[in-house]
């Protein structure tokens, strides 16, 4: 297979690749541990509430008893979408102009997931733990109200979080897809890893859509552990591109100084072939 060599003009059109060269690193370094420690968190959870027959009045049971695991639980999901939206807005920062249209969109659609996760996920955290609270201690409610509220809560949040984020950020993917299989900067290996990953996302949306939670929250984890990875090597395979402009950079003004000290050395060099010609 033959070795990627990065064009060279194409890396001088890309939007000041090397002064966001340490923004890219930091942002691939954040995706890669908030989704890694988002989805272990998550898993340790789901085992420890044994959510394999997943009910509602099984996770207000949950809640109450392991209530800095929930948090902890939402506050990396909210983390890991975060670096999810930064992660498709370092992308943006390594590619072409001419793609700056199709990478504003999926930047906006990025945009509108982050907000959707935030608020499914913070309610999720403040007002459903309260409420499974309130289904520990001596309260107005019944426990079939309670329930019938937290399911409430859990349905908005698994529709705005699994539906329409997951939906969201997987077509924002895939223009990101789009744009690394036609650019000249970056290796098309990119989109084929790309890939796999954003459709995760979109399958996760229709499962979803279609009723197969349990479908739906296996491929959230594998979208996610997934993420993980594509952010480690996007942020070598980044690394190395800009790496090889900062040789190309270095050499090619070696050549210019050397040009330009040949050139202040040819007229001593006529004058010399003068004189020694008079003579």
């Amino acid at each position: 297979m033959a070795e990627f060599i990065p064009d060279t003009t194409a890396l001088v059109s890309a939007p000041s690749p090397m002064r966001r060269h340490r923004f890219v690193q930091i942002t691939c370094l954040f995706a890669t541990i908030a989704h890694t420690v988002a989805t272990l968190i998550c898993v340790y959870a789901f085992r420890e509430g044994n959510f394999t027959d997943f009910t509602p009045a099984r996770l207000m049971e949950f809640v109450p008893r392991h209530l800095v695991l929930w948090r902890f639980c939402c506050l990396s999901a909210i983390l890991s979408s975060i670096s999810s939206l930064v992660f498709i807005l370092a992308m943006r920062e390594v590619l072409e102009e001419k793609f700056r249209f199709i990478i504003g969109v999926a930047v906006c659609l990025a945009v509108l997931a982050c907000s959707q996760d935030l608020t499914a996920v913070s309610r999720m955290m403040v007002l459903f733990s309260d409420i499974a609270l309130q289904g520990s201690a001596i309260c107005t409610y019944t426990g079939n109200e309670l329930v019938q509220i937290g399911w409430t809560l859990i349905n908005q949040s698994i529709t705005e979080t699994f539906m329409v984020s997951s939906f969201l950020y997987g077509t924002a993917g895939m223009g990101i897809c789009y744009c690394l299989s036609r650019t000249r900067v970056l290796p098309r290996s990119l989109a084929w890893a790309h890939l796999p990953v954003w459709l995760c996302m979109l399958s996760t949306a229709i499962a979803t859509f279609a009723g197969y939670l349990p479908v739906a929250m296996s491929l959230m984890f594998a979208g996610n552990l997934g993420l993980s990875f594509l952010a480690a090597f996007s942020g070598v395979s980044i690394d190395s591109v800009l790496e090889q402009k900062k040789e190309h950079k270095a050499t090619g003004g070696a050549v210019s100084e050397a040009a330009g000290s040949a050139e202040s050395a040819d007229p001593a060099d006529s004058a010399d072939s003068a004189d020694q010609s008079a003579i």
